[in-house]
C-alpha cells in the first residue's frame, strides 16, 4: 500500500486529527489544515470550455489533484399537483391514475403508463428487458396485445407514454452506457421504431415535458488512467506525499509542476473520445465524441466525470446535448428548469469543510439544448429531489448539516463539531445566478430531514432521530420563511402526498417499542393541515402482522410506487407495494395493498393482493433488514418484486392493475375478487 492509498484508508475511519496524509502537512499545521471551510460558490460556477485544447487542460490538473488528494476515489418542476375529485365517466370508459409526479406538468420514467383514452396499459418487464402492452378494457378480458422487445440492451430503467402523439420512449442500461429507444404506438399490436440515441454513462435521471424529453447521465472518463502504470508518474505522486507529510511546500509545489507536465503530455495525445462522453443519434449510428466546447467546467479543478443532458423530441429527432463536468446525484426540474445538485462530500479539492449543496440550473425549451443559467451554494445536505422545489421566481431547498457554523456567517472558519441541524432557505431566481434571500435554520436539532415537500407558499419537513417532528413553514414571503408550527408522533414519515389543499397523507416507518424509534412495519398517517400552526394526525394506520414478522413497502422510499385515485374531495383508494416477511410461509407476503382513505380520519386496509410464489425461493424479501444471521429466519418463498400499480375508476366499478416482475393482476377494487392474472415471462 502507497502514501496515497494509506492516506484513503485512514480517512475513510476518521475525519479529524489527521498528521501524515497528503495535504495535511504535519505537527500543528496539520490541524489548522482540518477546520471546517465553506468553499465560495464563484469556485464552483461552470463555464464553457474554450476548446479542445482547453478541455485536456483541465482534465490534466484535474487528473493531478485527484491523485494527491486524500479523498481519492473513482467513479468505475411548476406547482405540486394536489388531487381532485374524479370526474364521472361512461361504464366501460374508466379514468386511469397518471404516474405519481412531483410537480405537474413534468412527467418521470415510469415502470407502468397508462392510456385511458384507448383503455391501454404499458408495462415494463425488467428480467427480459421488453414492454408489454396490453388491453385492459373491460377488466376481466384484459390481454396482451403488443410487445416491444429491446435490443442491445440490459436492463430497462422505465419509460415515457406520450399519448397525445401515441409514442413511447424508453430508457435502459446497455454495454455502451445508456440507450433511449422511440416508437410510434398508434397501432398497440404492431409498435413501429422511430429512432434510437445512445450516450456513455450510467442513467442518472430524467424527466419529459411536452414533447421534449431530457436525459442526465454520469459518465466517468479514463482516457488518463494508463499514468497509473507508469513509475514516472507514481514515483512522483508518492514524492508528493513525502514533501507535503515534511511540511517541504516548495519541493511538493515542484513535484506538482512535473506531475501536471506528464498529465497534459498524456491528454494531448489521448483519443478525445476517452476524455469526452461519446453519443449516437440513429439505430445503428456510430458513436462520436462530444463537441469540447459543449462541455462546461467550474474553475476548480475536480473528478475526472461529466453529467450529460441531452434534450430530444419524443420521435427522437432533434437532439442536443450539453455536459457539465460535477458530481451531482440528485435531480429536480420545474416545467422550465433542470437542477443538478452536488453534495460536498463529493469535493475531494475540499474534503475537510461544512456540510454544503451546489445547485446548477439548466433552463430547458420546446427545442435546443439545456442551457446554464446559474448556480448557488446553500449550507447543508439534501436528502432527495422532494427536498427542492421551485415556486415564482424561488428554488426552495431542504437541508440537513453536520457542523457547528451559522449561515449568517458564510466566510467564517468552521470547526468539525457534528452537532446536527437543519435549514429551509430560498434561492432568488436571477438571470444567471441563484442567490441566497431567506433562510430558517436550528429546527429539529440532533435529527437529520426524513422527508421534505413543498406545496404553493407552504413547506413540510419531516425530521427524525428517535421520534418524528412534522414542522410547517409559510414560504409566501421568500426573504422571510418561517417555521409556524410541529406535532411529534412516533415513528417518521419518508414520502409527503399533498391530499388535498388542508390534508397530508405520508408513509413511512411506525414507532418502536414504547413509541421510541422505529417497529416492524411501515405506517401510513393522514395530517391535518388546515392550521398551519397546529398541525395535527387525525389517522394512522399500519398492516396487521405478528411480533416476528416484517413488513416494507417500496413506496416508503420510490414515490413512483403510490397510487392514489380520488373518488371524491375527501375520500379516495390508495394502492401500494408491500412485503411482509416472515418465519411462516402461510404468513409471507409479497403484492399490493390498498387502502381506504377519508380526511374524515380513516385509514383502512381493504385489499391484499399477492405476487409470491411458494414451493422454495429466496430465503427473505429482497429489502427486509435481516437481524443476527441475517434472514433467514424467514420462509423461502419466492418474494418476486411488487413494483406499480394503476387504479381504473368507472361510474360502476374500481379496478387496480398491479405489476411485479412476475405477474401483471387485474383485481375488482370494490369485490376483492380477481378478475385476471397475467404471467410475464
Amino acid at each position: 500500500m502507497n502514501k496515497q492509498q494509506l492516506c484513503v484508508a485512514v480517512l475513510a475511519g476518521a475525519t479529524i486529527g489527521l498528521t501524515g496524509c497528503g495535504g495535511s502537512g504535519g505537527g500543528s499545521s496539520a490541524l489548522s489544515r482540518l477546520i471546517a471551510q465553506r468553499t465560495p460558490a464563484d469556485d464552483l460556477k461552470i463555464r464553457p470550455a474554450a476548446d479542445c485544447d482547453d478541455w485536456r487542460a483541465f482534465a490534466a490538473e484535474s487528473f493531478v489533484e485527484q491523485s494527491i488528494s486524500p479523498v481519492y476515489a473513482f467513479a468505475a418542476d411548476g406547482d405540486v399537483a394536489t388531487p381532485g375529485a374524479a370526474e364521472d365517466v361512461a361504464a366501460g370508459a374508466p379514468e386511469f391514475t397518471e404516474t405519481n409526479t412531483q410537480e405537474a406538468g413534468v412527467d418521470e420514467a415510469d415502470l407502468l403508463e397508462t392510456d385511458s383514452a384507448r383503455g391501454l396499459l404499458f408495462a415494463g418487464h425488467r428480467p427480459s428487458a421488453s414492454v408489454r402492452i396490453f388491453d385492459a378494457v373491460p377488466a376481466g378480458s384484459t390481454a396482451q396485445v403488443g410487445r416491444i422487445d429491446l435490443a442491445g440492451v440490459d436492463g430497462l430503467y422505465g419509460m415515457y407514454l406520450d399519448t397525445e402523439r401515441q409514442r413511447l420512449t424508453t430508457i435502459a442500461r446497455s454495454q455502451q452506457g445508456t440507450q433511449v429507444d422511440f416508437f410510434d404506438v398508434s397501432d398497440p399490436g404492431n409498435p413501429v421504431q422511430l429512432n434510437r440515441y445512445r450516450i456513455d454513462g450510467y442513467y442518472l435521471s430524467s424527466r419529459r415535458i411536452d414533447d421534449r424529453l431530457h436525459l442526465i447521465a454520469s459518465h466517468y472518463f479514463n482516457g488518463l488512467d494508463g499514468l497509473y502504470g507508469q513509475s514516472a508518474y507514481t514515483d512522483r505522486v508518492n514524492a508528493w506525499f513525502d514533501a507535503q507529510a515534511e511540511g517541504d511546500t516548495e519541493r511538493a509545489d515542484a513535484i506538482r509542476e512535473q506531475l501536471v507536465t506528464l498529465a497534459l503530455d498524456a491528454a494531448n495525445t489521448a483519443p478525445l473520445s476517452t476524455l469526452v462522453p461519446n453519443r449516437a443519434s440513429g439505430v445503428g449510428a456510430s458513436a462520436v465524441p462530444l463537441d469540447c466546447a459543449a462541455i462546461y467546467k467550474p474553475d476548480v479543478p475536480t473528478a475526472m466525470a461529466t453529467l450529460s443532458i441531452t434534450s430530444v423530441n419524443t420521435d427522437g429527432s432533434n437532439a442536443s446535448t450539453i455536459a457539465s463536468v460535477n458530481n451531482a446525484w440528485e435531480v429536480y426540474a420545474s416545467a422550465d428548469n433542470l437542477y443538478l445538485a452536488q453534495t460536498s462530500n463529493g469535493w475531494f479539492f475540499a474534503p475537510f469543510q461544512v456540510d454544503q449543496t451546489a445547485v446548477y440550473r439548466f433552463e430547458v425549451s420546446e427545442d435546443g439544448p439545456a442551457v446554464p443559467r446559474g448556480s448557488g451554494v446553500v449550507d447543508g445536505w439534501l436528502l432527495n429531489r422532494f427536498s427542492m422545489s421551485e415556486h415564482d421566481g424561488h428554488l426552495r431547498l431542504a437541508t440537513s448539516r453536520q457542523d457547528s457554523c451559522q449561515s449568517t456567517n458564510p466566510d467564517t472558519a468552521c470547526p468539525a463539531v457534528m452537532t446536527p441541524t437543519n435549514d429551509v432557505t430560498v434561492l432568488r431566481l436571477d438571470d444567471d445566478a441563484l442567490t441566497q434571500v431567506g433562510n430558517v435554520t436550528g429546527f429539529g436539532n440532533n435529527e437529520r430531514v426524513f422527508s421534505a415537500r413543498f406545496v404553493g407558499d407552504v413547506g413540510y419537513v419531516v425530521t427524525f432521530e428517535q421520534i418524528d417532528p412534522l414542522f410547517t413553514f409559510d414560504l409566501s414571503d421568500p426573504t422571510d420563511p418561517t417555521l409556524l408550527g410541529e406535532v411529534e408522533i412516533p415513528g417518521f414519515s419518508s414520502y409527503i402526498y399533498p391530499l388535498s389543499e388542508d390534508h397530508l397523507l405520508t408513509i413511512g416507518r411506525a414507532g418502536g417499542e414504547g413509541g421510541v424509534g422505529t417497529g416492524n412495519a411501515f405506517q401510513l398517517q393522514i395530517f391535518d393541515v388546515s392550521d398551519l400552526t397546529q398541525p395535527a394526525r387525525i389517522a394512522a394506520a399500519t398492516p396487521t402482522i405478528e411480533p416476528d414478522d416484517w413488513a416494507y413497502s417500496l413506496a416508503e422510499h420510490e414515490p413512483l410506487a403510490f397510487t392514489y385515485a380520488p373518488s371524491t374531495d375527501t375520500a379516495g383508494l390508495l394502492s401500494i407495494p408491500a412485503q411482509i416477511g416472515s418465519p411462516s410461509e402461510s404468513r409471507a407476503f409479497s403484492g399490493f395493498m390498498t387502502w381506504r382513505i377519508d380526511t374524515a380520519g380513516l385509514i383502512e386496509e381493504a385489499l391484499r393482493i399477492d405476487h409470491k410464489q411458494t414451493g422454495g425461493g429466496d430465503s427473505c424479501p429482497p429489502t427486509a433488514e435481516g437481524g443476527e444471521g441475517g434472514c433467514t429466519s424467514f420462509a423461502p418463498v419466492f418474494y418476486n418484486q411488487p413494483l406499480r400499480s394503476a387504479i381504473a375508476t368507472g361510474l360502476l366499478q374500481q379496478t387496480v392493475y398491479t405489476l411485479s416482475d412476475a405477474f401483471l393482476v387485474v383485481t375488482d377494487a370494490d369485490a376483492g375478487s380477481e378478475l385476471a392474472r397475467i404471467e410475464l415471462e
